[in-house]
């Protein structure tokens, strides 16, 4: 690998795939060399956009494809697991969109096949590692803004109702807080940690998956985090960070942000620009060919244990708001 391109796989052709495959034009090291689809059409119209060599219409052929380094999985949510073990007990490194499976339970399972396998595996929570994030959390940790004590975030968007879209369809796993509400909740977890206390409140639409929900976080020292996530409304996708010296906001789409202001006491906001030239999936991406490269199993960035975390929060809203993924 040392003198060769980083040579990916992508499952699942989609939107997603698309944003995780412009990103290779900043990534001269690496390159997308198959891809994998159960729709030939997608397939092959991807690889001819992308200038892939390998087309296959079954998961498992990519899996036992011995000259791929590691394999992107864009599927919707709900095929996540399956299409990760295929992976991994083939001993390919894993980076497996958000959320990385329907609940916790499937996500420790998964976890722990790739511990077993010595197998990379990571969530493709993109926003951990864009500079506006890690600049953010190199300001808290130097205790810039004081003792965090609240947090607001959220991401909502106007879609269509489709009761049959990944968006809406349980079998999909659709529904806000594992669409969009990942981020914001990303957010106040990689800032505060794991909350003591969790209140939700949700509306659920005719499929039975959730449009509108939000969480107050509660911790032990008094901080809090407030965080939104729709299907049906536009929200104005800013986060900001209060501690008990100054704010830090990140300016919206905050998820994708190139710009931070921070405020210290009363003094006049300082707006910090931190741009990028791709579509910002190109830092998780590095991130990952650096770990494997380096045979770690995961990312001490973005780790399993963190992916658990993320699970159980969400867990436990849905379960507040009354919503449940078949088989649950």
């Amino acid at each position: 690998m040392a003198n060769t391109k980083f040579r990916w796989g992508v499952i699942g052709p989609g939107r997603i795939a698309r944003r995780f495959a412009d990103s290779f034009s900043l990534l001269p090291h690496a390159e997308i060399c198959a891809v994998a689809s159960r729709d030939a059409t997608r397939a092959t119209e991807f690889a001819a956009h992308y200038n892939i060599p390998k087309v296959y219409t079954d998961y498992k052929l990519l899996a036992q494809d011995d000259e791929l380094d590691a394999v992107y999985i864009a599927t919707p949510h709900a095929y996540h697991v399956d299409c990760a073990l295929l992976c991994l007990k083939n001993k390919k490194p894993v980076l497996c969109e958000k959320p990385l499976t329907l609940n916790r339970t499937l996500a420790q399972a998964l976890i722990n096949v790739a511990r077993e396998h010595n197998t990379f595996l990571m969530e493709a929570m993109w926003t951990r590692f864009i500079p506006a994030t890690v600049k953010t959390l190199e300001l808290i940790q130097a205790g810039v803004i004081g003792e965090v004590k609240f947090i607001q975030a959220d991401f909502g968007f106007a879609a269509p109702f489709d009761a049959t879209s990944r968006i809406y369809d349980l079998k999909l796993g659709g529904g806000a807080q594992l669409d969009v509400g990942v981020y914001p909740m990303f957010l106040a977890l990689a800032v505060l940690g794991k909350p003591e206390n969790i209140k939700a409140f949700g509306k659920l639409a005719s499929t039975g998956a959730d449009e509108n929900t939000s969480a107050l976080l509660y911790y032990k020292n008094g901080a809090m985090a407030n965080i939104y996530s729709s299907i049906v409304a536009e929200s104005p996708k800013q986060a900001d960070i209060v501690g008990t010296t100054g704010t830090i906001t990140i300016h919206t789409p905050w998820y994708k942000s190139q710009a931070i202001s921070v405020t210290i006491g009363k003094e006049e906001k300082k707006l910090t620009h931190i741009p990028y030239p791709g579509t910002g999936f190109e830092f998780q991406i590095e991130e990952v060919m650096r770990c494997v490269k380096g045979n770690n199993i995961e990312s001490d960035l973005m780790s399993h244990d963190f992916s658990l975390m993320m699970a159980e929060v969400s867990d436990e809203i849905r379960k507040q708001i009354g919503m449940k993924y078949l088989n649950e």
